[in-house]
């Protein structure tokens, strides 16, 4: 399989190690896929796609960019 995950990877990290790995891990290699699932919004500039889950009214909604 050549798909890496990344799970939450900036908890606890200050605004500049946050910005510092989000660039790092543009960098890993020898994968097709990479997903980073994450509450912060950090990543969002600089990947491919954006998938956001959010509660409605009770309801998990899902929007995709």
């Amino acid at each position: 399989i050549d798909i890496a995950f990344f799970d939450e990877p900036t908890s606890n990290l200050d605004d500049t190690r946050r910005d510092s790995l989000a660039e790092q891990i543009l960098s890993v290699k020898g994968f097709s896929q990479l997903f980073v699932i994450s509450h912060d919004d950090t990543f969002e500039r600089v990947t491919h796609h954006v998938v956001r889950v959010r509660k409605e009214d009770g309801a998990s909604r899902v929007d995709a960019q």
